[in-house]
């Protein structure tokens, strides 16, 4: 197979991964939930949901879904979100019961979480011009009390990464209530955006500066990094927002910054290649995932500290840099699916595989929201929808006007 065809079957198998591992039972409560990973059906993710919702787009925009079941899905969905789904003053929790919608055991309720499940009720607005989708998503929006998680520490205006309220809840330290706070460079940039149209303009301006941007240097260009060196944590706000068409207000080009990471990533492979059998130039992405010995944090540096890595590639995080540095990436395509052929399955590309444990493994397993990731940028990669749809957004472009984001043209 071609390699263009290649990316066409991934498409289309993340389409059907979707429809095959979201409930679609028109009499369930948790009609439109997506599974958190194919190893426990019975245990849907919030984020994975608004990794769905942008599937049921992509799939009415090329034509592998019939355009009034896109339709339909998509309204149930937010009705679901809207009626049934547990939340917090409008924000989810985390891990739900996939047929109730309702909080499953004593799972967090989310920030990132729940700003990627509204990344997709934001695209599916934007694609579809309905008037019930359009509704029902406002609610959704407007029902967020994003000043409930704000807090000042040390002079720098800040968000809580989560709330539980049980004393033996997940990511409970014995204190129940919020928990931690985004303060460095990850993956959440998206809440910015969400945030800005419902809090005041100076706080949100506050936020937006708030994290840290540290620092390093990969062929002599500076990388703003996170913690972890993961990429994933470089691509799920890409994957919704046209960085490539911005500035922040202090000039960060954080499309540039990806594609810088993605090299960096490239490149700690390469140069440990001679202690791992899976890395080369055509073998590389480290990021979170499945593992083998479970869903397991891998990086490289840039990072603080020492990176996790044991040979096991994120495959999805290495498609997921398709838009940043398509040559790498399509190399590497073209050798797993020709040489590697047990990372391939119905739904196209599986999570992960590693060649440094006896025996070499290969992940049978699949994550909505890894699945989510590699599919937008595959998409974004072919036309750039979901890019133009979710950042042309009203909502989106009122954000990118408080936070001082200029197209990049109006900048240089």
């Amino acid at each position: 197979m071609e390699n263009h065809d290649i990316l066409i079957a991934e498409l289309k198998g993340s389409l059907d991964f979707y429809l095959k591992w979201t409930n679609l039972d028109p009499n369930s409560p948790g009609f439109g939930l997506t599974v958190d990973s194919t190893k426990k059906p019975i245990v849907a993710s919030i984020a994975s949901t608004g990794f769905a919702l942008t599937a049921w787009s992509i799939g009415h925009a090329r034509g592998y879904l019939d355009p009034q079941q896109a339709v339909e899905i998509t309204r149930g969905t937010l009705r679901t979100l809207l009626r049934q789904v547990s939340h917090q003053h409008g924000f989810f929790a985390h891990f739900l019961d996939i047929h109730s919608g309702l909080r499953f055991k004593a799972s967090e309720y989310s920030t990132i979480d729940t700003a990627i499940c509204l990344n997709g009720v934001i695209t599916a607005a934007a694609y579809f011009q309905d008037a019930e989708i359009q509704d029902l998503a406002q609610e959704l929006l407007e029902r967020m009390d994003w000043n409930w998680l704000t807090f000042e520490q040390d002079n720098r205006t800040l968000f809580h990464m989560a709330y539980n309220p049980d004393l033996h809840g997940d990511y409970v330290n014995g204190q129940p209530g919020f928990i931690s706070q985004w303060d460095m460079s990850a993956e959440q940039k998206m809440m910015y955006l969400l945030a800005a149209p419902f809090v005041a303009p100076e706080t949100a301006q506050r936020l937006y500066a708030g994290f840290s941007r540290d620092t390093a240097y990969f062929e002599g260009r500076p990388v703003i990094y996170s913690p972890g060196g993961s990429l994933f944590t470089y691509q799920f706000s890409e994957a919704w927002m046209d960085f490539g068409s911005y500035r922040d207000p202090d000039g960060v080009d954080w499309f540039d910054n990806t594609r810088r990471a993605a090299l960096a990533n490239r490149s700690f492979c390469m140069e440990n290649s001679g202690r791992f059998n899976t890395y080369h130039a055509n073998s590389w992405g480290l990021s979170a995932g499945d593992g083998p010995h479970g869903y397991a944090t891998y990086g490289s540096t840039p990072c603080k500290g020492k990176p996790r890595h044991d040979g096991t590639i994120s495959i999805y995080a290495a498609l997921s840099c398709l838009p940043f540095i398509p040559d790498e990436t399509m190399a590497l395509v073209d050798y797993l699916y020709h040489q590697q052929p047990c990372t391939w399955g119905a739904f196209g590309f599986f999570d992960a595989y590693n060649l440094d444990v006896s025996p070499a493994w290969c992940s049978k397993s699949l994550y909505g929201i890894d699945k989510g990731c590699s599919m937008i940028m595959i998409e974004n990669y072919l036309s750039g929808l979901i890019w133009k749809t979710y950042t042309g957004s009203d909502l989106i472009q009122k954000s990118l006007e408080i936070l001082q984001f200029t197209k990049k043209q109006e900048h240089s």
